[in-house]
């Protein structure tokens, strides 16, 4: 049984449900309900009162506990043929289960994490290991969910890009060797506030700001006001911009125009194909973390610029398999050091 079914079984107990009830509920046979049982007994204490003399007693009963039964599961499963890796190392699994609960980072990152950093357990296991242990629900805070991946169809272009077409884009770009190059793209809610998301190819580093409403013109205020902050390093650290084809992107002379200077330019605007979604796929995949924090159909009236700023951290200080378990965070400042560039 995995700890979810033992959690179960633990909230059907206290129905006071028959065994055979709770055999079919929970899909086992009826002796695997009564060895179950047997595993997670324990005494526990409760008081009575006498309604008479008003004596205090303090009993026990029979009770069982989801967390006992798993405990002695993994303590058991030792014993049985091939012993596992992680052996009694609680530390390690404690520490695994924590940082996914409390800081919502998936186990493989936490595990990537604990590697980099030479921490020391006693235990010392592969990637594919730790999922199979997930499996049979040693790690009881943690769940796999396997996603099938969409069929995209290919559809042809209706129009010309505003402005410079991706096809136009030195090849380096894609290879994410060089430092400074972006995308760009809008997290929207049902209502008129959006999100203004900037992932940098090379360190995926991620910038994100709270727009009033999803405008060419609040697009090109969000561009000014990070040109101010960054000054005359803003083309250093932002050398092109690879957008959509969003209504918002339109005004490609405004984004790369600089604030500074009219007749200058700040950065270089690249265009994807219409439809082609994997152009842009450092955006795309950085954009499903800020859906854990902030799901889809959220009233973006509701975030505040503190909330949003707690939401970037989290995703720049995550350790990513991509980047050998390294932060964004980490990597965006070492490259602003190359550069002699200090940011607030």
């Amino acid at each position: 049984m995995s700890y979810t079914k033992r959690l179960q079984l633990e909230m059907l107990l206290k129905t006071k449900m028959s065994y055979i009830e709770i055999a079919k509920y929970l899909d086992v046979s009826y002796v695997t309900v009564y060895r179950e049982i047997r595993r997670g007994l324990y005494n526990h204490k409760i008081t009575k009162t006498d309604r008479y003399t008003g004596e205090i007693t303090y009993p026990t009963e029979k009770r069982y506990s989801a967390e006992i039964a798993q405990r002695k599961y993994i303590e058991n499963s030792t014993a049985k043929g091939r012993p596992l890796k992680i052996g009694k190392d609680f530390e390690f699994v404690n520490y695994i289960n924590n940082r996914v609960k409390t800081e919502k980072i998936s186990a493989c990152a936490v595990l990537g994490e604990i590697k980099r950093k030479q921490m020391k357990f006693d235990t010392t296991i592969s990637k594919t290991t730790l999922y199979r242990y997930i499996d049979i629900g040693i790690f009881d805070n943690i769940r796999l969910s396997h996603k099938r991946k969409k069929a995209y169809r290919q559809q042809q272009a209706k129009r010309a890009p505003r402005g410079t077409s991706i096809e136009q884009r030195p090849p380096e770009i894609a290879l994410r060797n060089t430092f400074g190059h972006w995308e760009m793209d809008c997290v929207c809610g049902p209502t008129l506030p959006t999100l203004l998301v900037l992932s940098e190819r090379q360190t995926r580093k991620e910038i994100i700001i709270k727009m009033k409403n999803q405008r060419a013109d609040s697009v090109v205020r969000c561009l000014n006001g990070l040109e101010r902050k960054y000054g005359k390093s803003f083309k250093q650290v932002f050398k092109s911009i690879t957008v959509d084809n969003g209504v918002e992107f339109s005004d490609f002379k405004g984004l790369e125009r600089s604030v500074f200077s009219k007749s200058a330019k700040r950065t270089k605007i690249y265009y994807c194909h219409p439809y082609c979604s994997s152009e842009r796929g450092t955006n795309e995949r950085l954009n499903r973390e800020i859906r854990r924090l902030i799901p889809k159909g959220t009233d973006l009236n509701g975030i505040s610029v503190k909330d949003v700023q707690r939401v970037e951290r989290w995703v720049n200080n995550y350790p990513r398999e991509v980047l050998n378990y390294d932060c964004s965070e980490e990597l965006f400042r070492r490259e602003l050091e190359k550069l002699s560039v200090y940011v607030a």
